[in-house]
């Protein structure tokens, strides 16, 4: 049973009308704190639809009688999905005219979340929390599964790549979880709330379904909600259970050596052309960063498929690699001029190129699907990362990429480009490339009639990263005048709230600082509080960063908004010490302004260390205090790996990238 009290507007929407699964009419109801209720229209006009599909595509009605959609002004949690009343954080899901397009993608992504836990957690329930990830990466994966159907060009398929790319970021690390981890202790619940659950859930899930076919996949999981109905059921079961749903074992076998071990697979890869045609050598192991202690000999059955070139023509082919090492040809290759190993960039590995791979990929990436030019970039940089690849080969594959005609590959190759000039201080052919980009896109994106995720990208990183002062000028003087008159008509876009913001603070110094603290107090938008957070969290200036720790002594802005400001101003370098400093003093204090789910993970607070100094703070603030941190010592693991392989691959390749990006 789950009630909502407190001065809520009831929004009626209607109801979900009857159809060929469902013999009853659902009524759907939203509720907003008094005043909020039109932003509610939104998320109620999206929902019929999502509902519907996940009936469709199960052969699985609703199970519920009603259908309540509940924004909470203070919720703990994103969003939780209570039975047939869907309650989310308010500032999640309340849209108005400013509402931009990333966010707008985002709620309507949390909503097809949550509402697939209707049947995938409500309906069907793990038995324990090794097995979260039946209820939440199977959400995850919902989200790009609907999404893609009912608004095919939202950029949701590409997302979902986006999503597998930073899963493998975190699962390259040794230390990392398995999605279905054992969990032998409370003080472990909470990290299974992660990345790895989430995201390569919805990874390794969307690699199945995209391999085997949806016509095979998810009617088999809409016959285990039917056998599992009202009930629980573990990971063994669902194995089993799509396997003999679908008459192929090799389903269940290959999603099971996904799940219970940690790792990205690594498929080493060369193509060979021979008189009867062309063939790939396909060799599997565990991807290791430089500096990694990874043990490498890991095995997956792993759904693999090769895209390829050859002149005019084109074509796929696909295996289910078993072995270690396997053999697959290319049916209707003679000799391609290039090929891709992650062919529409749906497998959860990464690959790299035997002999001039790279260089025939690097040719023709500006043409691949997004997908692929973005699997492409991240093996690149994880080659690079793994001591395989060069600076200067590196460099040329960003290049190619910021030729991209997709929004998501130019974000992507924008925040290569901006964590790289975090490094490089005084690269002048760094920073001509990222501006060279940048300027393409901006062409780019005026020619098609705008982009407003783009437009948004660009905007931040010309006025924050580059900093280039027209950028900065004209994002400074739309928070300005949103800031005066936040109701008028064309005004900024949320997405670049808390851009627009740094700007400000950045150039009005301490008369800014106190104009953004009154704008937050006197200013009723969820979208708004949160990106103030980020804000004055990222703040250089030493006497603006002086009053962020003082914010974040009195969590005046809230629990969560005072872990961010701290995370943010450890992550920032200009402010790292003395933010620390300020953490080993008060680190007590601390934990006890921020969530108590969340002082699990304050060890990431020192992830952002790249040598000796900084790994021997982390292991002496928690040799003294951890015990105040319960179940952190999963993500104080992870911490010190980051640290140590931060130094590694500083030590291997900072020379090398110095000398690459050197030159205009």
């Amino acid at each position: 049973l789950s009630v909502a009290v407190g001065n809520f507007e009831k929004v009626p929407a209607g109801t979900i009308p009857v159809n060929a699964l469902r013999d009853w009419p659902v009524p759907l109801t939203g509720y907003a704190r008094a005043g909020k209720g039109e932003e509610l229209d939104a998320i109620l006009s999206i929902t019929p639809a999502i509902v519907e599909f996940f009936e469709e595509a199960l052969e699985q009605p609703y199970p519920y009688e009603k259908l309540d959609i509940i924004a909470a002004p203070q919720w703990p949690s994103g969003a939780t999905e209570l039975a047939a009343a869907i309650t989310y954080r308010e500032s999640r899901i309340l849209a108005n005219e400013t509402s931009g397009a990333l966010f707008l993608r985002s709620m309507k992504g949390v909503h097809a979340h949550e509402l697939s836990h209707m049947w995938f957690g409500d309906l069907v329930t793990p038995p324990w929390w090794d097995d979260l990830w039946l209820k939440e990466g199977i959400a995850s994966w919902a989200e790009p599964a609907v999404l893609s159907v009912l608004e095919p060009d939202g950029g949701y398929d590409i997302q979902a790549v986006a999503d597998a790319v930073a899963a493998m970021r975190l699962d390259s690390l040794s230390s990392a979880r398995a999605v279905a981890q054992p969990i032998t202790e409370n003080a472990d619940i909470r990290n299974a709330y992660d990345a790895i659950t989430y995201n390569k859930g919805q990874a390794v899930l969307g690699m199945v379904d995209a391999w085997f076919g949806p016509d095979q996949f998810r009617p088999a999981l809409g016959k285990y909600i039917a056998e599992y109905a009202d009930g629980a059921a573990d990971s063994e079961e669902f194995f089993r259970a799509i396997g003999r749903t679908t008459g192929n074992p090799d389903i269940g076998q290959s999603l099971k050596t996904f799940v219970t071990q940690n790792g990205v697979p690594l498929l080493e890869t060369d193509l060979q052309c021979t008189s009867i045609g062309a063939k790939v050598v396909l060799e599997q192991s565990r991807y290791r960063p430089l500096g990694s202690d990874a043990d490498p000999n890991r095995h997956w059955i792993v759904p693999v498929c090769v895209s390829w070139r050859e002149g005019d023509a084109s074509g796929r082919s696909c295996t289910l690699l078993k072995a270690r090492r396997q053999v697959m040809p290319l049916e209707g290759a003679t000799c391609p001029d290039a090929y891709h190993p992650n062919a529409n960039g749906t497998g959860y590995y990464r690959f790299n190129l035997a002999g001039d791979g790279w260089d025939k990929l690097i040719a023709v990436l500006p043409g691949l699907s997004a997908a692929e030019a973005l699997t492409a970039i991240d093996s690149a940089e994880a080659d690079f990362d793994a001591g395989e690849m060069d600076a200067a080969t590196l460099r040329r594959v960003l290049a190619a990429g910021a030729q991209h005609d997709d929004a998501a590959v130019a974000a992507a190759v924008l925040g290569i480009y901006a964590d790289l000039m975090e490094q490089l201080d005084d690269a002048a052919g760094l920073r001509a490339d990222a501006e060279a980009a940048s300027a393409r896109l901006r062409a780019q994106m005026m020619d098609q009639g705008g982009d407003p995720e783009l437009e948004a990208s660009l905007a931040e990183f010309d006025a924050t990263i580059l900093k280039q002062e027209a950028a900065r000028t004209d994002l400074s003087a739309k928070m300005d005048t949103w800031l005066t008159d936040p109701e008028a008509d064309g005004n900024l876009s949320s997405d670049l709230y808390a851009s627009g913001l740094l700007v400000l603070l950045d150039q009005g110094g301490q008369a800014a600082y106190d104009r953004v603290l009154t704008a937050y107090d006197e200013i009723d938008n969820p979208a708004f509080g949160q990106s103030v957070a980020r804000a004055l969290g990222s703040v250089t200036d030493p006497d603006q960063a002086a009053r962020t720790r003082g914010l974040i002594a009195s969590a005046a802005l809230g629990p969560r908004e005072t872990y961010t400001m701290a995370l943010l101003q450890m992550k920032t370098p200009e402010t790292r010490e003395a933010m620390w400093a300020y953490l080993e003093e008060n680190f007590p204090a601390f934990l006890k302004a921020i969530p108590a789910q969340w002082k699990r993970r304050t060890p990431r607070l020192a992830s952002y260390f790249c040598d000796t100094e900084g790994l021997d703070a982390l292991n002496a603030l928690f040799a003294e205090y951890g015990d105040l941190a319960e179940g952190h010592a999963r993500e104080l693991s992870l911490a010190r790996e980051q640290i140590h392989l931060c130094m590694a691959r500083k030590a291997a390749t900072e020379a090398d990238l110095e000398a690459a990006f050197a030159a205009p």
